[in-house]
């Protein structure tokens, strides 16, 4: 089985996982990739998940703090860049406290890549996860958050579910036809498509 662990993005309701075989989706709310770094086990504990030894597991944290933390945390010593790497540092080291608090093996470790962002004139605004920074930051913030995952992946040899440029527009960002008109991929093709090719 696979087991998509995350925010909104790992819904198998509400993205594109739905169309995807053999998902088991543990959506633990609109939680901060930052938050899950911080709290760890109080606030995402796999243990607490019926998973078992050669399962794959694939985290999905990242989307909310590019649109609405990043950009009200710059300050002139404080760069995004900054940001996202501590950002990222817990994030990994919190995967890795959970896969050995499990205790299980696991086939493969993924972290799913931050969906491309949306442009703010055209995409409804949920005023409590509002658009911060302008759409060109929120997509820097994005690609460097994508480019910080990547590394820790390699560095950890996990997999790095990278299927961003599949659901980009020709502007970079989140292709309108292929999401749910929001924030969230829809059409699940090269999810399932990734599953296929890297993870079978």
């Amino acid at each position: 089985m696979i087991h998509v662990i995350g925010d909104s993005h790992s819904s198998n309701s509400i993205s594109g996982w739905k169309h995807c075989e053999n998902i088991v989706s543990h959506h633990i709310g609109p939680v901060l990739c930052y938050t899950f770094g911080k709290e760890i086990l109080t606030k995402c504990n796999i243990s607490n998940f019926d998973i078992k030894n050669n399962d794959i597991i694939i985290f999905a944290f990242g989307e909310i703090d590019c649109r609405c933390h990043i950009h009200k945390h710059i300050t002139q010593a404080m760069s995004y860049n900054i940001i996202i790497d501590e950002i990222v540092d817990n994030y990994v080291n919190a995967i890795k406290i959970n896969i050995l608090n499990s205790k299980l093996k696991f086939k493969h470790i993924c972290i799913y890549n931050v969906v491309p962002p949306v442009q703010k004139y055209n995409t409804y605004e949920n005023k409590e996860y509002p658009y911060l920074g302008s759409d060109e930051d929120r997509k820097q913030y994005v690609l460097y958050f994508n480019k910080m995952l990547k590394k820790k992946c390699n560095e950890n040899k996990w997999i790095f579910f990278d299927i961003y440029n599949k659901y980009t527009d020709k502007f970079g960002y989140l292709n309108k036809e292929l999401s749910d008109g929001n924030v969230h991929i829809n059409n699940g093709v090269y999810i399932q498509e990734f599953i296929i090719n890297t993870l079978m």
